[in-house]
């Protein structure tokens, strides 16, 4: 009719366009298809906390907490590290010593390039550098020699040394299982246990009488500087230590205060264990008279104290690092008392002739 839109109901021409309009939405669809894949893929991590990119990452930290303080230390504490992966087969899969500088500097964590699976990891780390050379490590040998052969041994030449160690710190995880069910990151702790402690000895004369750093001689009998993979002694491997400092002094310089003469000595000594019998000996070195000889690990664990006593007494001498055992003698030399200092914690004792 005239006047009337021309409706295409069933004309030819409307099928083809139908069939064009399909053609092109279908084309569409595929090429959105396309563009999304990628994002897609690329997104399966953000299904998971803590997850990367569309692989298997291996992130292990470090933290050095097993301390009195209760508080994380590595990253003041400790300077260079190494560590040790071994799978179940006992070969070495993964070797790297690393600043804790430039640990921190990446994130807090080494990336273990390995597949993710059942692995026993080994640390042993440094403090401050104060003497180069403190140790000897047996980890560079053959990979299948074992995760037993991680030893780490004092570096000496004969029986004493006299000397300042760094700072010892070791980490073991047994059988770790590091399998990951999909992609992502993996992050995973490794506590580290302080095995150095500081000795300081200080002896006082009850009557004045003015004391010389020459007038003693100072040393810690052990058997504990050879230690394996697992922090325990490897053998008995008898030692001794000797001052790395040695001084005299005045203690109270005003003229109102009663001025008493004393010595100090400090030494540091390995990894101090409660089933072991160290002996902390002090001579006359006038007529080489041997003025006391004492069990090391009794008196320290002395200041244990009772808020403590819910720790072993090997948990406590692995997180106590600093014992001052203060003795005071008579104008003869001879011992009279002590008093051990650790923290704030004071123990006064008479001499029982130990």
């Amino acid at each position: 009719m005239e006047g009337e839109p021309y409706l295409l109901y069933n004309s030819p021409t409307k099928q083809r366009i139908m069939i064009n309009l399909t053609y092109i939405l279908n084309k569409m669809k595929v090429a959105s298809m396309a563009m999304l894949l990628p994002i897609i893929a690329c997104s399966c991590s953000m299904m998971h906390e803590d997850m990367g990119e569309c692989k298997q990452e291996l992130r292990l930290k470090f933290k050095y907490d097993k301390n009195m303080k209760f508080a994380d230390a590595f990253s003041s504490q400790v300077k260079t590290l190494s560590l040790h992966a071994y799978n179940k087969n006992g070969e070495m899969v993964f070797d790297k010593t690393e600043a804790v500088s430039d640990i921190e500097a990446a994130g807090g964590y080494i990336t273990l390039d390995i597949k993710p699976c059942v692995y026993s990891l080994q640390v042993w780390a440094e403090g401050e550098n104060v003497y180069d050379g403190s140790y000897k490590y047996s980890t560079k040998g053959k990979a299948e020699d074992g995760i037993e052969n991680l030893d780490c041994k004092i570096n000496r030449d004969g029986r004493k040394v006299d000397h300042d160690l760094n700072a010892l710190y070791h980490g073991m995880m047994g059988n770790v299982d590091l399998r990951m069910d999909d992609y992502g990151v993996k992050t995973f702790a490794m506590p580290l246990t302080k095995n150095t402690n500081n000795i300081k000895v200080v002896i006082q004369n009850a009557s004045g009488k003015k004391l010389k750093a020459s007038d003693f001689s100072f040393e810690i009998d052990d058997d504990n500087s050879w230690l394996d993979c697992y922090n325990d002694n490897i053998k008995e491997d008898s030692i001794t230590y000797r001052p790395w400092s040695q001084y005299d002094g005045i203690v109270g310089a005003e003229e109102s205060e009663t001025q008493v003469s004393a010595v100090v000595a400090e030494m540091t000594v390995n990894r101090l264990f409660a089933n072991k019998n160290p002996r902390l000996k002090v001579y006359n070195n006038e007529n080489g008279k041997l003025v006391f000889n004492i069990p090391l690990v009794d008196y320290a664990l002395l200041v244990k104290g009772n808020y403590n006593k819910d720790m072993t007494d090997q948990d406590y001498l692995d997180r106590q690092d600093e014992y001052s055992f203060v003795f005071f003698v008579d104008d003869g030399m001879n011992w009279l008392s002590a008093s051990i200092f650790v923290n704030s914690w004071r123990v006064v004792l008479q001499n029982v002739g130990m």
